[in-house]
């Protein structure tokens, strides 16, 4: 915390900024180091820099205004993003559920559809097959309960 003595010391030199724009003197050494200070060093070479004065109350107003305006601009182009992304990102989630929709329908259950046999053609090499299987014959004979010789067993 700054001490009860030091901040009116603080606020006046902040209220008289001309009061502290003194002369700056620049300094170099023999070590070469380069030395800043408002009394020009005795013995030694100094050059006097020319320090621009601070800026005028129109200045500074005219320079918050400038902020103040970019700040308002930033805000409004802030919202304009926010709006274009939310339109961007409803427009995909669009695009998604319209490729989800056009997916082909997956059948979870097989269903079964019979095929008729098929037999190639006889080329002449082979003897052609006969058009229909010959059905087996019941294991328990002609009167074990089951269907006799002809019957369709299946």
């Amino acid at each position: 915390m700054i001490s009860s003595r030091v901040f009116p010391l603080l606020l006046a030199a902040l209220a008289c900024p001309p009061v502290l724009a003194d002369a700056v003197y620049k300094s170099v050494d023999s070590a070469g180091n380069v030395t800043y200070s408002s009394t020009p060093p005795a013995g030694a070479k100094a050059e006097k820099l020319d320090v621009p004065p601070p800026p005028t109350a129109a200045e500074t107003q005219a320079a918050e205004e400038r902020v103040k305006k970019t700040e308002e601009m930033s805000s409004e182009m802030e919202v304009q993003r926010r709006e274009k992304e939310a339109a961007q990102a409803a427009k995909e989630a669009e695009e998604a559920r319209l490729r989800a929709a056009q997916q082909p329908v997956v059948i979870e259950t097989p269903v079964y559809v019979p095929q008729p046999d098929y037999y190639p053609p006889s080329d002449g090499r082979y003897p052609a097959l006969p058009a229909a299987r010959p059905m087996p014959l019941p294991s328990g004979g002609a009167g074990s309960g089951g269907r006799g010789a002809g019957g369709a067993g299946r």
